[in-house]
């Protein structure tokens, strides 16, 4: 089985320079070109393969689905949506902006501490995992093992997924880096090995321009290289 792992393209809710996680935004026309070369990007690898497709029940993972598909040529591809992959809801954290936070709830590190994160009126990253958890058992475990999976989500949501599937512990997620709008992260797992393996780790040379401005500087946080630490 194969899965590839997308964080949605930019939406409206990035640009305003706020924490922004269960408000429901649509893409932005820079978005919607990050999605449209994504999914060029891998059209080639879609092309007669059994596919499945998944995404959050946000506005901005569907559309971002929509557009990868429709570029990949796989549009006639059903597109299952899963609560359990929406963005952790960050409660009294939704809408302030990143100066605010520090200055208000300067506890809170969404970055190297996420693993003991409660949000203070919104959801743990326990929470989290467990909604993850409950995705890869209700559905992915349905795909066969001849599958290509293409999954869409959420910053948090897909760290946290990512860590989950390779069975790294729950500390691992603190040097996970944020992935970039549209990045991608392939796992593999063969028939024979039941453990999910990295083929590709927050791909984001795709993007070119349409990078996000300021990503390498609040993006790439890690201090630590994930793909070298912790148990594989």
């Amino acid at each position: 089985m194969k899965l590839y792992l997308i964080r949605h393209a930019e939406s409206y809710g990035n640009i305003k320079g706020k924490i922004i996680s269960t408000t429901d935004f649509e893409l932005t026309e820079k978005g919607i070109m990050q999605s449209r070369r994504i999914g060029r990007k891998i059209r080639a690898e879609l092309e007669n393969v059994e596919l499945s497709a998944y995404c959050s029940s946000l506005a901005r993972a569907r559309e971002t689905l929509s557009e990868i598909l429709r570029c990949a040529g796989r549009e006639n591809i059903k597109i299952t949506e899963s609560d359990h992959l929406k963005e952790m809801d960050l409660g009294k954290l939704e809408g302030m902006s990143w100066e605010e936070r520090r200055q208000k709830y300067p506890e809170i590190d969404l970055d190297e501490k996420l693993s003991s994160l409660q949000a203070p009126g919104g959801e743990s990253y326990q929470d989290i995992k467990k909604r993850c958890r409950q995705f890869i058992e209700n559905d992915l475990q349905k795909e066969t093992p001849e599958s290509s999976v293409i999954i869409v989500s959420h910053g948090i949501t897909l760290r946290v997924l990512t860590n989950l599937l390779l069975n790294r512990p729950d500390e691992d997620i603190n040097f996970l880096n944020w992935m970039e709008n549209t990045a991608l992260t392939e796992l593999v797992r063969a028939k024979e090995k039941p453990a999910w393996q990295i083929v590709r780790l927050n791909d984001y040379s795709h993007l070119g321009e349409l990078e996000t401005a300021g990503y390498e500087t609040w993006g790439l946080f890690a201090k630590c290289d994930y793909l070298k630490n912790g148990t594989e």
